[in-house]
């Protein structure tokens, strides 16, 4: 009885940590509490911070999202980018668009296509993508790209790579699933055979 108890409490415990870790903090909260700058530099920053959302509001930001073959609605990287993607549109006053690719001779031309129409911004969603975006930023140094599962080294100027801690994550996972086991054996299913998902 007390080994099931410490149990749910320890699982309690893990969850809690893991929450907290995973959890937004408050913006205000981020901001020394004392600085050596004056209040003059504070000011300008937030004027200019204040002039880029006014900038982004009158012009409306065109986001535009590459899918990867698992579509829009795969309910991972892609559907949770698309929602991203409509949410800065809805809050900045902009556009968001998709194109959805069939398979990996898509990535090129949906990109390009892109490129054409004037999209601020160019997400891809995917390490699938890395090739395609690769050569896309090389060839257009002033377009702004980001992609999701995946970075850069050397980094390019205007590519942002986002990356998933998947090895965090999957420790938890298994720490907590290594806690509940009444058998000592414990296994996990995979969505397809890349590194992510095998590691």
């Amino acid at each position: 009885m007390f080994k099931r108890i410490s149990l749910l409490l320890a699982l309690f415990l893990m969850l809690g940590l893991l929450l907290a870790a995973c959890g937004g903090g408050d913006a205000a909260n981020n901001e020394p509490v004392a600085g050596n700058e004056p209040a003059a530099a504070e000011e300008t920053a937030v004027e200019e911070n204040m002039a880029e959302e006014e900038m982004a509001e009158e012009a409306g930001l065109k986001v535009c999202q590459v899918t990867d073959a698992g579509g829009i609605d795969d309910k991972s990287f892609n559907a949770t980018a698309w929602k991203g993607a409509e949410r800065v549109a809805s809050e900045l006053g902009g556009e968001a668009k998709y194109l959805e690719s069939q398979q990996q001779t898509d990535y090129e031309r949906n990109i390009n296509a892109f490129l054409e129409d004037d999209c601020d911004l160019i997400v891809t969603v995917g390490f699938l993508l890395g090739d395609a975006t690769a050569a896309a930023a090389e060839a257009n140094p002033d377009q702004k790209f980001t992609i999701v599962d995946f970075s850069y080294d050397p980094a390019f100027d205007n590519v942002l790579g986002l990356l998933f801690a998947t090895d965090q994550a999957a420790f938890l996972a298994g720490y907590a699933a290594a806690g509940v086991t009444q058998t000592g054996i414990v296994g996990t299913f995979g969505g397809v055979n890349i590194p992510p998902v095998t590691i």
